[in-house]
């Protein structure tokens, strides 16, 4: 039967119109279970497109054990994309699911409360595959018709999106336009090795400023301890001050523990950057000075476990300067191979949650809750700070990470029951807000017990978690707005450290540390900029990425962003003030500032490691 008969079939028209009204029933139940509304722009131009995929499926599904295959794949793609919304504000990726399937992750963000509304989105994808059976008794036998449309959509949909992963896309069309770019990404990777391989040597100077370190070297007479506290999804979007001073909406508030680090003396960055999402690429690129990986997939962190790569960081450095080095986390150490990398990287004591085992059981979850580990990594600095000269630790809680886990604990300011599975921003709130009064009586107890008495603190995050700009879906860097926050021993020496609206990033912790120590000669081979380097005339450039999105950026510190598809083959440039980078950014026609083998080589470079220990001369 040809393609025009089969358009004038009305069992089409109807089937696809079935197809959209239930999925603006799905839209309402994620919303309802994630607290996310996508932009409402492209919101029925996306589910009319997703409506023609799921026509077709409807139509393929023919037999009894196909429509059962349907009606659990919906299911599970609903509670998936419910789930991955509420943590992240953006749908799962397809190519993620060898993380997923991780035990520690399985047992710790999947099978948590939330997965209580599976029976409610199979019985939602069961009613769809009903009232369809009574509209249409008699399908039509269209086999390879239904089959083109789902194809032919689907590729005009991963055509037209640059992201196929953001809460505005249609869940089955961009779970289905992920299967090409999944199967190709590993060509695309060694694509991208390649270029930089084969030109390395026409590099230009445009392209080295990404690669570029910056220290000042000073001479510190008495090297000071060094704590590193970085706090699971934390935003400085959750800083009313940083929130108010760049327009953004945060979901979440913590004046509280603001007005404690202005108390304490710190001094908290208004532009600081996250190089990329997920726990692994953030924490390599603060401990080790170099990017993280790019790729689908994180490696770089893995190569270190296994022996196959060798990265000078910045806590083996110390720890041949005769500091004791601790890594303390709340989570299970063997998720992302943290047991043996951080030995590797220059810890010598690393704990996870294993260290909160009561009578040979380990917490539940991910680890125990912020008000427990907090208390127990205070009584260990404390011990630590007697028995050691100098040290060196550094803190990631886990008590902010999905499903939010507080151990039953409401925040001083709620009051009402604990959060329902259906309420995943007031568990977020709560969550956040334990962690601020948890966090609050940390830092009261050690200045207390004299333990910063001579000691640099930063505070920070792994990687910028939280939703910041929800009514502004489209704009680039949502999932790169960091933290940080510096305290020198001293509080005259935060003159020394630069100013409150330079652009920073990750990248710059290690570098800034070496330098407060007196370690960073010479000169190591990291990237990134030491905040004691002083006022720079020449504004550096940057490479970012946003793992859920799938969008990778080039930032130029002079004023402009080149937010590219995970192809790098679209992109689009932004401008923005550069003491206001997240409160700025606007669109222009301009063209690209990198061409496509620049941008291809640039990516390609930075997932390189060294495969033998070095240290520059310079």
């Amino acid at each position: 039967m040809s393609v025009y008969r089969a358009l004038q079939d009305q069992r089409l028209g109807l089937t696809v119109l079935l197809a959209f009204f239930w999925l603006l029933v799905v839209r309402l139940c994620l919303f309802l279970q994630s607290g996310v509304w996508p932009e409402t722009g492209w919101l029925l131009l996306s589910d009319a497109a997703g409506a023609v995929t799921v026509a077709g499926l409807l139509i393929l599904a023919r037999s009894f054990w196909l429509r059962t295959a349907l009606v659990v794949a919906l299911g599970c793609l609903m509670t998936a994309s419910a789930m991955h919304l509420a943590a992240h504000g953006t749908y799962p990726r397809l190519s993620m699911i060898s993380k997923g399937a991780d035990p520690v992750f399985l047992a710790s963000s999947v099978f948590n409360s939330q997965l209580l509304m599976l029976p409610l989105y199979l019985g939602l994808a069961w009613l769809l595959v009903r009232i369809y059976r009574w509209l249409v008794p008699i399908p039509p036998r269209r086999i390879t018709f239904a089959t083109l449309l789902i194809v032919v959509t689907t590729g005009l949909y991963l055509a037209a999106s640059h992201s196929l992963t953001t809460s505005r896309n249609n869940l089955v069309a961009s779970f289905l336009a992920q299967i090409p770019m999944a199967l190709m990404a590993p060509a695309g990777a060694l694509v991208g090795e390649e270029v930089a391989d084969t030109t390395a040597p026409e590099r230009s100077q445009a392209e080295r400023e990404f690669f570029e370190a910056e220290v000042a070297s000073p001479d510190v007479p008495e090297p000071p301890n060094v704590l590193l506290v970085m706090v699971e999804g934390l935003s400085a979007g959750y800083f009313p001050s940083v929130s108010k001073y760049h327009s953004l909406t945060p979901v979440v508030s913590l004046p509280e523990l603001e007005n404690k680090l202005a108390e304490t003396g710190f001094r908290l960055y208004r532009n600081t950057l996250s190089m990329e999402r997920q726990t692994d690429r953030g924490t390599f690129a603060i401990l080790c000075g170099q990017y993280p990986d790019f790729r689908r997939l994180s490696t770089k962190m893995e190569d270190v476990a296994d022996g196959e790569a060798f990265p000078l960081c910045m806590p083996e450095l110390l720890r041949s300067q005769g500091y004791t080095t601790a890594y303390w986390q709340a989570a299970p150490l063997s998720y992302m191979s943290k047991d043996r990398f951080m030995p590797r990287a220059g810890f010598i004591r690393v704990t996870g949650s294993e260290a909160f085992e009561r009578d040979g059981e380990t917490p539940e979850g991910w680890g125990p809750p912020d008000p427990i580990y907090f208390a127990n990594v205070a009584k260990r600095l404390r011990a630590l700070d007697q028995e050691a000269p100098r040290w060196m630790v550094t803190l990631l809680n886990v008590g902010t990470h999905h499903p939010f886990d507080t151990g039953g604990k409401q925040a001083s300011n709620e009051q009402r029951e604990p959060p329902l599975p259906t309420e995943p921003l007031q568990a977020r709130r709560n969550a956040m807000q334990v962690m601020e009064q948890s966090l609050i009586a940390f830092l009261d107890e050690m200045e207390q017990t004299g333990v910063l008495d001579n000691t640099l603190v930063i505070l920070t995050s792994d990687e910028s978690g939280g939703f910041v700009r929800q009514d502004q879906e489209s704009f680039p860097l949502n999932g790169n707005t960091g933290v940080l926050a510096v305290k020198p021993p001293r509080p005259e020496a935060l003159d020394e450290y630069a100013d409150r609206d330079r652009i920073v990033a990750q990248l710059d912790i290690p570098l800034t540390i070496l330098d407060a120590t007196g370690t960073s000669k010479p000169m190591i081979a990291m990237t990134g900029r030491s905040l004691l380097s002083g006022e720079t005339s020449n504004p550096r450039d940057l490479l970012l990425a946003d793992t859920y999105t799938g969008m990778k950026f080039f930032l130029r510190e002079s004023g402009e962003l080149l937010a590219c598809t995970e192809s790098l083959l679209r992109c689009e440039t932004w401008t923005f003030e550069p003491g206001r980078l997240f409160g700025t950014l606007s669109p222009t026609d301009s063209e690209p500032f990198l061409t496509l083998a620049q941008r291809l080589r640039l990516f390609g470079e930075s997932a390189r490691m060294p495969t033998g220990p070095s240290v520059s001369s310079e």
